[in-house]
């Protein structure tokens, strides 16, 4: 290598890697590639006495160009990279947007000195982010005491099928996370065994012992369910569950329930209908002259999307609102030809419309609730649907025969997929899940008989989780931490805790059946859900709490793995075809756990 220029007068080669040189001066450390430019920058900035008598006899570098282009520093370097890959990460943006005129213009005004790095090291820099965000997952997971999982299955523009699997679990600070752990191309045909297989491996990458895993929360196609009975079979995963998620079999029950004639008529008239306005812009422009015209809120129709939840209520409920003004310009010959009139619904079809949107509306809400990704919703998915049959499903005597015919039909269908009527019922998860949310402990929707086995069947999973937390704690052979301060209880924490106990005993005597007597007597109000009444109860119930913490943790729908496909649509576009199957995942990941890990 070369050593004429000047600049080598306060640089030296690093010993143990010739690619890297050190300041004399300040002993930073840069990357060397035959070029002196960066320590001819770092000289100007850093120490511009030294920079003078070295600037003319720099190779390469003319007092034109330092003129023309002021030097930064390579931390300054090192933080605007940073920055374009968090922008390229948490936007989901392709990455060859670094490639474009307008960016690099755009650097070149916002910092002169900087120049933009070439695609292959922002996937390097990129790499090196998801490594290390990875090993924050690792930790995330390794402080959590149980994990549910959900997955499913999606396809990009390439026709090549993705699988996406997140992990969900309470913080220790009693909040819920939910991390995407892997987006990996699925080469092998989707079988049962095969899914089960992959989310094996996944489970195992992240180091998540059998002990921690809950529940694999799916859709309803045939080889998920098969998938979630082979996991429950398997030792290593400890007789997880399989869930079904909550708004994919909520929309198998509208589904059912829309097939029925004359309902399915009106819906495909309504959806006949909407697509005649979404293709003729005269439609659309005349809709807009007779809502003005008739004081109409100017919103456009909405077409039904098979694969969108409650998709075809919002259409007819749009529709519905602007039935008059749709009917004026399917009326008006200067909007629609001859041919074209007759697609306005008939009145008898607008009734039923109309009955349809009112009896799936508060469905809809059901879904957006059991959907929001900051609940801890599995524990609300029974108390609710029951309070949808008993308040909102159950025939009243002026109930049109359509009404009556959806109510029916949704109640039938609920019931069928839900088995709520099954022997077996109050043991599910859904149930335990109830029972340590303290909106819903009381189990109304059960009799007395299956509510004492539910509360039987919490005490039970009590016991066992705090008996392997002791295990794990006895057995553990990292070195010892010094544990955090437990909250001082509040006078009235305190004083509540006295008042619970019974005679001559103590909270703390360790029989979760004790705990479960207590929890079901205590009346402390829960202002803002279940995870932070537990953040601030858990402490008098500590084995409960654990057992809180392990259902809790299920989500009872697998939004969070199907919010990635709009997300990965984004990056995995037409301008980037070519990207390859690990840099997918690797976007996905940190477009979504970059976020969540810093808040």
């Amino acid at each position: 290598m070369s050593k004429r220029s000047a600049v080598w007068q306060h640089f030296i080669v690093v010993k143990d890697d010739a690619k890297k040189v050190e300041c004399k001066l300040c002993k930073q450390r840069f990357a060397y590639h035959s070029s002196t430019t960066n320590m001819t920058y770092h000289l100007k900035a850093a120490h511009p006495q030294y920079s003078t008598s070295t600037s003319t006899a720099s190779s390469g570098l003319t007092q034109t160009t330092l003129d023309q282009k002021s030097p930064i520093s390579e931390k300054r370097k090192r933080e605007i990279t940073d920055g374009i890959v968090d922008f390229i990460a948490l936007d989901m943006r392709p990455v060859n947007l670094i490639e474009g005129v307008g960016f690099k213009d755009m650097m070149k005004i916002l910092e002169p000195g900087y120049t933009v790095p070439k695609r292959e090291t922002v996937m390097h820099a990129l790499t090196a982010k998801y490594e290390n965000t990875k090993e924050k997952v690792l930790e995330s997971i390794k402080n959590s005491q149980a994990v549910s999982f959900t997955t499913d299955m999606w396809t990009s523009l390439r026709m090549e099928s993705y699988m996406t699997v997140t992990a969900n679990f309470i913080t220790e600070a009693w909040g819920l996370q939910c991390l995407v752990l892997e987006t990996k191309q699925m080469e092998e045909n989707h079988t049962a065994a095969t899914i089960a297989q992959r989310l094996g491996e996944v489970a195992d990458k992240y180091e998540i012992p059998g002990c921690k895993r809950v529940a694999v929360v799916h859709d309803n196609a045939a080889n998920m369910i098969l998938c979630a009975d082979i996991l429950g079979r398997e030792e290593k995963w400890a007789g997880v569950k399989g869930i079904r998620c909550a708004g994919h079999t909520l929309q198998l029950c509208i589904n059912a329930t829309l097939n029925q004639d004359p309902i399915c008529r009106t819906v495909a008239a309504a959806r006949h209908l909407v697509a005649h306005f979404k293709k003729r812009a005269k439609a659309r422009k005349g809709l807009k002259e007779k809502q003005k015209q008739q004081k109409v809120v100017e919103h456009v129709l909405i077409q039904d999307v098979s694969m969108l939840w409650n998709s075809s209520q919002t259409m007819l409920a749009r529709l519905i609102e602007q039935r008059w003004p749709v009917t004026a310009v399917l009326s008006d010959p200067n909007y629609t030809g001859k041919n074209e009139r007759n697609l306005d619904l008939t009145t008898a079809q607008w009734n039923i419309a109309e009955d349809i949107s009112n009896v799936l509306k508060p469905i809809v809400t059901l879904t957006e609730l059991q959907s929001e990704e900051e609940n801890a919703s599995l524990s609300a998915t029974i108390p609710m649907l029951t309070n949808l049959k008993r308040r909102h499903l159950a025939a009243v005597e002026d109930d049109s025969p359509t009404t009556k015919s959806l109510k029916t039909r949704l109640v039938e269908e609920s019931d069928k997929r839900w088995q709520l009527k099954d022997q077996l019922f109050e043991s599910s998860l859904y149930v335990q899940a109830a029972v340590v949310d303290p909106r819903f402990k009381l189990l109304s929707f059960l009799d007395d008989a299956k509510r004492d086995v539910a509360y039987i069947n919490v005490s039970q999973l009590a016991d066992r989780l705090s008996a392997e937390g002791d295990r794990d704690s006895s057995t553990s052979t990292d070195e010892e931490e010094v544990p955090a301060p437990k909250r001082k209880k509040t006078d009235k924490e305190r004083e509540i805790d006295m008042l619970m106990c019974g005679d001559g005993e103590k909270e703390d005597q360790g029989d979760s059946k004790k705990e479960v007597k207590y929890y079901l007597q205590d009346r402390t109000k829960v202002d803002a859900g279940p995870l932070a009444w537990w953040g601030k109860n858990e402490d008098r119930y500590p084995k409960l709490a654990r057992a809180a913490k392990y259902l809790l943790s299920i989500p009872a729908t697998s939004t969070p793995s199907e919010r990635i496909f709009s997300k990965a649509g984004f990056i995995f576009n037409k301008t980037r075809s070519s990207l390859l199957p690990e840099n997918v995942d690797k976007l996905v990941f940190l477009s979504h756990n970059l976020k969540r890990l810093r808040k």
